[in-house]
């Protein structure tokens, strides 16, 4: 049998797929696809069974979560003294935020800090401003996440009602609202990017959301090579391989040093955050059962 060399650069929908096909054989019974990915052009593709094609899907979700940090302290020359202090101001916060008596907000404690007051990073030099004066005060400092649940189903105003009385109480207890003065320099120092503002949205279903978004990308995937198969005159068989162009984890921060890392989406702003998925997928591809392959143009 003569091979026959079939173009689909007329073929509508051609662009459409990452993977181009440049020429259907057929051959022994048998359906052979040469493809190519964009950027290699210039070069010789190479015989590949089957078709190749990009699957693509998009989902929005709202956060369900809002953070503020606040960091608690207290110095004193005497180490009892900053501890009795310490323990007083935390205890401060933590009763203005029981007494709001709201079902959906929990105060959360991170890692205790015992330091030398007035001992601060300098961002410029990379040295030390040390207390100048003759005794050593000694400071304790506590991060606490004030974390407000179930906020997807609330709309935008209670959301702003809500963390606007949380930083009010917040500061009325003393408590400094926001990351360090000093953390923006070891951000841009070190290519970090933080959560800007001082709220913090948190999509923590995230792993629901990425199901969703593999299951719509796949059926995508499908829709696209069973069109080139159809205008091709050939039957789509099942699934070959599965390579991902664009994961979900690619776009989704993880948690600070000082939790159990865990991956979740973050934005400064109340509201849908995207979840994309890319997967490259090749099927397996047969002639027709009738055994009369038709090119688009017959």
């Amino acid at each position: 049998m003569t091979p026959t060399s079939v173009s689909l650069r007329s073929v509508p929908g051609f662009r459409a797929a990452t993977a181009v096909v440049v020429g259907l054989l057929a051959l022994s019974g048998q359906a052979r696809a040469q493809f190519y990915e964009p950027g290699f052009g210039t070069g010789v593709p190479q015989n590949i069974e089957g078709l190749t094609v990009v699957g693509k899907a998009t989902i929005g979700a709202k956060p369900n979560l809002a953070e503020v940090d606040l960091d608690v302290s207290a110095s004193a020359e005497l180490t009892g003294d900053a501890i009795v202090k310490f323990r007083d101001s935390k205890k401060r916060v933590r009763d203005a935020f029981a007494a709001l008596k709201l079902a959906n907000v929990a105060v959360e404690e991170r890692g205790l800090l015992v330091d030398q007051k007035g001992a601060m990073m300098n961002p410029y030099y990379f040295d030390f401003n040390q207390n100048t004066k003759t005794k050593t005060e000694v400071q304790l400092s506590r991060k606490l996440v004030v974390k407000a649940a179930d906020i997807g189903a609330m709309d935008e105003e209670a959301v702003l009602q809500l963390v606007g009385r949380l930083l009010d109480v917040a500061q009325d207890a003393g408590a400094r609202v926001g990351p360090p003065a000093n953390m923006n320099f070891y951000y841009y120092r070190y290519g970090m990017n933080p959560t800007s503002g001082l709220v913090r949205f948190v999509l923590e279903d995230y792993e629901k959301v990425q199901e969703q978004a593999y299951e719509k990308a796949v059926a995508d995937a499908r829709t696209r090579a069973e069109r080139l198969a159809r205008l091709s005159g050939l039957e789509l068989g099942p699934v070959l391989a599965v390579r991902e162009v664009v994961a979900p984890a690619d776009h989704v921060a993880q948690s600070n040093t000082d939790e159990v890392p865990r991956k979740r989406l973050e934005t400064a702003k109340f509201q849908e955050i995207p979840v994309r998925v890319e997967l490259q997928v090749r099927f397996s591809i047969h002639p027709k059962t009738d055994g009369k392959a038709k090119g688009p143009s017959q």
